[in-house]
């Protein structure tokens, strides 16, 4: 299992690094576009970093040290899409970023785990 993971993580560094980031400026239009395919890669982009963000989190990282990001246990996709477009709309210098940074960043900045033992309504797999 972890050879088979080991993999999986190699390829998907090799295809990151031979391909160029979508920006917080993209991102965004996509996000706020009419199209619907265009909503759906921004959903897609941002549950999906929620998403790996949390399984890092609750998986690798069991005692908290390097990702920061606790979400409410009854948050929906469209709010923490929401916590991302209102992030981009606030911090238009970073728009030339990539956006898992400014998706990451949003996340960290709204839902940090400094006060998870005081919290227990926050998001926890283990």
């Amino acid at each position: 299992m972890r050879y088979l993971t080991g993999i999986l993580i190699s390829m998907l560094f090799i295809n990151v690094a031979n391909s160029e980031s979508i920006t917080n400026f993209q991102l965004l239009n996509f996000c706020q576009g009419k199209d619907s395919s265009g909503k759906s890669f921004c959903y897609g982009f941002i549950i999906g970093a929620a998403n790996a963000a949390q399984f890092y989190r609750n998986v690798v990282d069991v005692n908290d040290k390097f990702v920061d990001i606790c979400f409410p246990k009854d948050i929906s996709n469209k709010e923490i899409v929401d916590l991302y477009i209102q992030w981009a709309k606030a911090n238009p210098d970073l728009a030339s970023s990539p956006a898992f940074i400014g998706v990451s960043t949003s996340f960290s900045q709204k839902y940090s785990c400094e006060d998870q033992n005081n919290d227990n309504n926050r998001k926890t797999y283990k």
